[in-house]
């Protein structure tokens, strides 16, 4: 989830992909922000990368 949201994926995208509804999308997107104890979704994808939960994609 988190590295979908870290592409750049809508809700709506995420839960295609994943085969889930949109609520459930966002209900998790939540449980994720607490774990990370962070606000928003830009603050998870950036405590993704800090703890690593995250790597970039195209780099050596």
């Amino acid at each position: 989830m988190l590295a979908l949201v870290a592409a750049g994926s809508t809700d709506r995208e995420a839960a295609a992909r994943l085969f889930i509804g949109e609520a459930t999308v966002r209900t998790q997107l939540i449980h994720v922000h607490a774990e990370l104890g962070v606000k928003d979704r830009a603050s998870a994808v950036a405590a993704g990368f800090d703890l690593g939960l995250l790597t970039p994609t195209g780099r050596p």
